[in-house]
């Protein structure tokens, strides 16, 4: 378990059940963790050289695209693109709009 993200969530009042399932999801996905992790220690994304990519996005370039998807939710969303591309990419493509 990654205690850089762990600490991330329980100084942002992450409520105990949705913190065990977030540190799951990055556990999955190590390669995602570890930018995340650079990500709240610097506040900065990897180079798109070495970022990593999922359905040609990377969390900088969600971050970009959408202001609230900055740092935890860009990262999270990557885990969903990789977890399920489909429904993921539907919710890109209608530009996060709520039902």
């Amino acid at each position: 378990m990654s205690e850089i993200i762990k600490q991330f969530y329980i100084d942002n009042n992450t409520p105990e059940i949705l913190l065990e399932r977030k540190i799951k999801q990055f556990e999955k996905h190590p390669d995602i963790a570890k930018e995340f992790e650079q990500w709240i220690k610097t506040k900065t994304y990897p180079s798109d050289a070495s970022s990593v990519r999922i359905e040609n996005y990377t969390a900088k370039g969600l971050a970009d695209m959408y202001n609230y998807l900055d740092g935890e939710g860009a990262f999270v969303m990557l885990v969903e693109l990789r977890d399920n591309p489909n429904e993921a990419l539907k919710k890109i493509f209608n530009g996060f709009k709520w039902k």
